[in-house]
């Protein structure tokens, strides 16, 4: 069963992505998440070549879009966000094994991280040579297996569908071996299509709250020093009146 929406914006994606249309599939991974395809819109008028952004990871071992129509000469710029993920082609029946096995020139970025607090996000451009189906994973532990994959240009939906559950009934994802297939590169955060988690976990904060307690602790510092010379003074005070005392004493006795 196929349930279809469209949204403009989704969960990590708020800058640059394109309108995306959310499919509901009766896909489910072993561990029960259920396969949402988000598809971007693809423009009716004839256009110019453009860059069409893809967030790989981030809160959920996603890529958003999943589903990507695009024209010979279009750019898929893959922006790699929160956790360590990969962009690696598959045969349409062989889900989470890299095609690099048997053709070498198949795609594979690599592995890309992104950690809290990176102010550079790294990229992978992926040039769109013909419009045959591409099948893609991520190939980072059972990344695969729980839905992080997706194809651009698939014939209809249910060849996405198909290819989810192929890779979902498989038990462990191969790595690629060589990148090949795009250009490996990097954007400022900023320009990213997404905003990292911490920002939208309130990760911000924690990260201040060090910063204010080094500035509490010279504040207590004076005032302890302060404290010691004044104490030290009236015991050295108090010393010579209590030697004065026995001095005037003496000589009185003997008159």
């Amino acid at each position: 069963m196929l349930v279809i929406g469209i949204i403009g914006l989704l969960g990590a994606a708020v800058n640059a992505l394109p309108q995306i249309e959310v499919i509901h599939t009766d896909a489910v991974s072993r561990s029960g998440r259920r396969f949402i395809i988000r598809r971007n819109v693809y423009p009716k008028v004839k256009r110019a070549n453009q860059i069409i952004p893809v967030v790989v990871g981030g809160p959920q071992d996603t890529y958003v879009p999943n589903v990507v129509t695009a024209a010979v000469g279009d750019v898929v710029q893959f922006q790699f966000s929160n956790g360590n993920h990969t962009v690696t082609q598959s045969a349409a029946d062989q889900g989470c094994t890299p095609l690099q096995a048997t053709v070498p020139t198949a795609v594979h970025s690599g592995h890309i991280p992104f950690q809290d607090g990176q102010q550079d996000v790294g990229t992978f451009n992926l040039v769109v040579a013909n419009t045959d189906p591409m099948f893609l994973y991520c190939a980072t532990g059972p990344h695969c297996q729980e839905g992080q994959v997706m194809v651009i240009n698939p014939q209809t939906v249910n060849q996405v569908v198909d290819y989810a559950k192929v890779s979902q009934a498989t038990t462990q994802s191969t790595d690629g071996t060589t990148v090949v297939g795009g250009a490996v590169g990097k954007i400022a955060l900023g320009n990213a299509a997404f905003v990292s988690a911490p920002a939208q976990q309130g990760g911000a904060p924690p990260g201040a709250a060090p910063a204010a307690a080094p500035a509490a602790a010279p504040a207590a510092a004076p005032p302890a020093e302060a404290a010691a010379p004044a104490a030290s003074p009236p015991p050295a005070e108090a010393a010579p009146p209590a030697q004065a005392a026995p001095a005037e004493a003496a000589p009185a006795t003997p008159a």
